[in-house]
Order: C-alpha cells, then structure tokens, then sequence
C-alpha cells in the first residue's frame, strides 16, 4: 500500500519503514472503502441503484481517493438522470488519475453530446419550477413542467417520482400506478417509489431482487398512454437532425445566401426588370389599340407586335413570380431569426404569412424543419399564457391565447388540458354546448387524461341542467 503521508509504497506491517506514521486505521478505512465499492456492484447489478449509490457514497467518505467507486456512482448518477452529479465525480476522479482513467471517456462523451447536457439542464429547471409551483399550490402548472422534465430527460427518476406524489394527491391512481412502475424498474429499493407504491396498494411493486435482476437482463417495454409525459423512447429516435436549419453551419449559410439574393434581386434587379417590361407592354397595348386608324401597318406587323406583347406579359408574369418567392424567402429568413432569438410566437406568424406555392424542396425542407421546431413551442407558450390568464379569471384573454395555442398544438402532453380550460370558460360564457363539445372530445380522444375525472363530474352536471 502507499503511505498517506509521504507516498511511500511498503507491504507489509502497519507502520511506514519511510517515514514511521501508523497507517493501520487508514489501512481498515480503505478496506471498508473497498468493501462497500463491491457490496455496491452487486446492488446495482440488481438493479438497487439507490442502495449502491448510498455504498458508495459511504464509501467515498471512507476513501475519498478510491476512483473505482467515484467512477461507478458517476454512472448511476447519470442513469437516474442526475448528469450534473455524475459529472461532478467524474471531473474529481480525473483531477486524481488522467491516465487509464475510464471517467476522460465519460466526460468525452458528455461534451461530444452537448445538447444531451442542455436537455438535462433543462429538466432540472423545470424539475425545481415544479417544486416552486407546487409550494404556490399550482399543481396543474407543477404537472405540466413535470412532464416538460420527463420529455426532456426520461431518465429523471426524481422527476417520474413527483409526478406520481402530483398524480396520487389528484387522487389519479390509475396514472400514479403508472409513473410509480417506470422508477420500480430501474430502481427496484427506490425509497419513495416504494413509499408511493405502499400507499398505492401496490404489492406487486417490489419483488425479489433476484427476479427483478433476471428482468433487468432484458429490456422490458413500458406501456404508453395517450396523455403520458412522452415516456422513454430510444434515444436514437429523439436525436436531432444532422441538416436541421438549428445548426449554425447550415443557418448561417442560409441566412447569408438568403440575405444576398433579396437584396440583390428586390432592391436591384427585379423591380428595374419590371418597370421595363411594364412601359414596353403599355407602348406596345397602345400601338395594338391605336392599329384602327394607322395606314401604314400590314396586318403581319401588327401579329408580329401582338406576339411580341404576349412573349413580354409572360416575362413579366415570370418575374412578378420570382418577386414573390424572393419576398417569402425573406419572411422564412426572418422567421428563422425569430424562432433563433427564442420569440416563438412571432416566428409562427410570419410563418403563416409565407406562400410556399414556388419553393423549391431545399427551401420546403427549411420552411418545414422552422416549422416543426416553431409550433410546439409557440403551443407551450401560447398554453402557459393562457392558463395563467385562466387562473387569474380573465377568461376573454385566457380564451384568445388557448384557442390559439390549438392552432399549433399536434401531439402535446397539454392538449387534453387546453380542450379543459376551453371548455370551462364555455360554461362560464353559458354556451353549454361549446362545453360538452370539448368535454366530449377528451373522453373520446384523451380518455387517460389526468382531467377525464373533472371532464365527466362537468359533462353529468350539463346534462342534468339540461
């Protein structure tokens, strides 16, 4: 072993033949140290990530400088979607050992997937703005930043564990069930999955570890509701797009060559082509007009000049066509601009405002790659604000900003919730079959959804006054 105190390496005895410091209580911490690393990598073989977390920590507290067990908790860390923590461990663990460290190769990763970190980031702060809305007594906002942390991060165990807590004090248990299930089979100890699956009757929520290890050999699938937080998917289906118009390389390319072409075609070019084509169709309109009273015109000048004019109004017809798709490759320039600046509201109007009738499939695949990043966040914006308009009782604007929220919502987790409020604000308008419009639509079409106890007490309420 190596002496704590002047590095040197000796055998044998609990003394330093270099320096003479009694090593043997740090000789019994090391082996503790070590003992809790390997009772920790037969727990997390079990799929007990929590119970080998907590080893490991212990220890760590032991033996601050045992690497192999900083390394492995990084990685669990990371598995129950703490990729800061994780990250933490790795950088002490490389600061200790740069060579033949496995942790450079973890961090190497990290940052080859930068937008992995950002996404992880991102669940995080939306984790914490749950917690703060919670504490408000806003849990319908705490949920939906829940299930913006989930679809973000779906390792987030942390998160899936608040949802559950959100979905069994909205006395869903059916949902609750569902959440507590996903953190069971990948944390079989989970101390507050077992909590909530105790108060959830769960008694299927926990069985032995050894069968629980024979599952975690092979990848079980989740089942997938309609209105759920976008459970995990494989993580080679959420990648981005390599061409995606988000890229710098892509967006500055198309940015610049855009910016030259309108500026150099509007400003310049076609507007001069145009004033030509123009007077020279108008002398030539007159001349066709004027042919009744000349003498000296056959009959072939004035087809020759008809000709001509045609040929002249289909070139003008052409360039009044290019002016136009010029002018609509601005407009996605800008929108682009706009959705870049993070102002996804205005990004989608100018989006509506675009003719894409003469695009070409480069400029198409532009427009429907804005497009499709553009409207779930406008949705998500468009929801927020209209649902603090809701709870606040400014139902006219909280109306607006819903019903425009659906204009750009496909596949929302918060869909089912708009079509809610919406209806609400119906009954207090006291247009009762506006209401059962929307109601009916979310039993038909989000019969999961966290509202469909709230949508059938007010669908049997209407029907009674009726």
């Amino acid at each position: 072993m190596k002496c704590p105190n002047c590095g040197f390496e000796f055998f044998e005895g609990c003394h330093c033949p270099d320096c003479g410091v009694d090593v043997y209580v740090f000789r019994k911490t090391r082996s503790a140290s070590i003992r809790l690393y390997n009772e920790a990598l037969k727990l997390a073989e079990e799929r007990d990530l929590s119970g080998a977390a907590a080893n490991l920590e212990q220890s760590l507290l032991f033996d601050k400088n045992n690497i192999p067990a900083r390394n492995l908790l990084g990685l669990i860390y990371c598995e129950v979607g703490r990729i800061g923590d994780a990250l933490k461990h790795w950088i002490i663990s490389t600061s200790m050992l740069q060579d033949g460290n496995a942790a450079t190769g973890y961090i190497d990763y990290l940052q080859k997937n930068a937008r992995e970190m950002e996404k992880s980031n991102d669940a995080i702060r939306m984790y914490n703005q749950a917690i703060h809305y919670l504490k408000q007594g806003s849990d319908d906002l705490a949920v939906i930043q829940l299930k913006k942390s989930i679809d973000n991060n779906p390792d987030f165990l942390d998160a899936y564990n608040l949802m559950t807590l959100c979905c069994i004090e909205d006395k869903n248990a059916k949902r609750a069930q569902h959440f507590n299930e996903i953190v069971l089979k990948r944390d079989i100890r989970n101390p507050l999955a077992l909590h909530y699956a105790k108060l959830l009757g769960n008694t299927s929520a926990s069985p032995s570890p050894l069968k629980k290890a024979e599952k975690a050999k092979t990848p079980t699938a989740i089942s997938v509701k309609k209105t759920d937080s976008n459970p995990p998917i494989p993580r080679y289906k959420r990648k981005e797009k390599v061409n995606s118009v988000l890229e710098k390389r892509d967006f500055l390319t198309f940015l610049a060559g855009i910016g030259v072409a309108v500026i150099v075609i509007l400003v310049l070019i076609v507007p001069a082509l145009n004033e030509s084509k123009n007077n020279k169709i108008k002398e030539l309109e007159t001349a066709v007009e004027n042919y009744a009273g000349e003498t000296d015109m056959t009959p072939e000048e004035v087809l020759a000049m008809r000709t001509e004019l045609e040929k002249l109004q289909e070139e003008n017809k052409l360039l009044r066509s290019e002016e136009n798709k010029q002018a609509n490759l601005e407009l996605l320039a800008t929108a682009v601009a706009q959705m870049t600046d993070g102002d996804f509201e205005a990004c989608v109007t100018t989006l509506d405002t675009i003719d894409t009738v003469s695009f070409s499939e480069e400029d198409m695949a532009k427009y429907n790659s804005v497009k499709t990043t553009a409207y779930p966040k406008a949705a998500d914006s468009y929801y927020t604000k209209g649902k603090s308009q809701f709870l606040s009782n400014n139902f006219t604007e909280a109306k607006t900003y819903l019903e425009t929220a659906l204009n750009y919502t496909s596949t929302e987790n918060f869909v089912d919730d708009t079509l809610y409020y919406l209806a609400k604000i119906a009954e207090e308008d006291g247009d009762s079959m506006k209401a059962k419009e929307y109601y009916n639509k979310i039993v038909k079409e989000y019969p999961d959804s966290n509202q469909i106890t709230n949508v059938k007490n007010a669908l049997q309420n209407l029907n009674e006054q009726n």
